[in-house]
């Protein structure tokens, strides 16, 4: 399995038995289950398990952390909607919900499931997270790989202080927007390609003369389209967070006391982004700008 799916099913449920994080991966791949949401959700199970919110009787069995083959079982209950599992495949947010648990406990930003590039190592993961098209997701946003060292110079995108919210959101924004492209593009995020290689690339392909500039804002495109679909399906800004249990300081490790500003972050995300502080929106005028008149008549009348 891959590191994610590792930690999934392993450390992040304290089961350190290697064959059960096989076949729990492997039942994930065949079924077509998301193998960190399933992680996090069995991982949350055993938690409210724990506390006495959710108990046997519900369960259909004991969970205990660590218990390699109750992680399979749970797997298995998903795939079938069998008993708990068809709540458990919900994911944490309806689990909160259905079980009378604390909300700010499950690790979810607009149902999805938090991955495992923690928001207090890495506070540009904090507003990508909240702020991103579907959620928390790694892959609309994985600024842990700038400030570990990646860079695009050719958009101003560079390496800083992991810790710091300050002035983080902009160059997280601009990489939102970056990444957003490859997707586009159908390329690979392993890959260390610069932005002037992807420009000749494209320029290649289709006989175009796009800058590095130009494929910003291409991103940027994508991203306020995104934004406004779900804008029109209801969502606010209000949706824009992460739970407490992601930003809460912790008391070992690295990151000893360290949490993002999400307030800061925020403010200077709705900023840059020029969208509407109010409402969530993309601003008329951004749209506009963007050439977006079509989106913009639509979202704003």
């Amino acid at each position: 399995p891959e590191y994610e799916t590792t930690i999934a099913f392993g450390p992040l449920c304290w089961n350190f038995d290697t064959d059960s994080i096989v076949e729990a991966n492997h039942l994930c791949n065949a079924h077509g289950l998301d193998t960190i949401s399933a992680g996090v959700a069995i991982a949350y199970a055993m938690h409210l398990y724990e506390k006495g919110i959710l108990t046997k009787k519900k369960a259909g069995m004991e969970l205990k952390w660590g218990d390699g083959k109750a992680v399979v079982k749970l797997v298995e209950m998903m795939i079938k909607k069998q008993g708990f599992g068809e709540l458990l495949g919900q994911g944490v947010r309806r689990m909160a919900e259905e079980l009378g648990a604390d909300p700010e406990e499950a690790a979810h930003v607009k149902g999805q499931e938090v991955p495992m590039h923690d928001a207090r190592a890495f506070f540009g993961m904090a507003i990508s997270y909240a702020t991103g098209p579907r959620g928390a997701c790694h892959l609309k946003g994985d600024y842990y790989m700038v400030d570990i060292g990646s860079m695009v110079m050719e958009l101003g995108i560079l390496p800083g202080d992991r810790h710091q919210s300050q002035g983080k959101a902009e160059p997280a924004a601009k990489y939102q927007a970056y990444r957003d492209l490859f997707d586009s593009m159908l390329m690979c995020k392993f890959a260390p390609y610069t932005a002037t290689q992807l420009t000749e690339m494209l320029n290649a392909v289709t006989g175009w003369n796009c800058t590095p500039a130009d494929l910003g804002t291409a991103g940027e495109r994508s991203i306020n389209i995104k934004r406004a679909i779900s804008n029109k399906l209801g969502l606010t800004r209000k949706e824009d967070k992460l739970p407490r249990i992601c930003i809460q300081p912790l008391n070992e490790g690295s990151t000893v006391g360290k949490s993002p500003d999400m307030d800061t972050l925020l403010k200077e995300y709705y900023a840059f982004r020029k969208w509407d502080w109010e409402t969530g929106k993309p601003t008329k005028e951004k749209l506009v700008e963007l050439g977006l008149d079509d989106v913009a008549k639509d979202l704003w009348g």
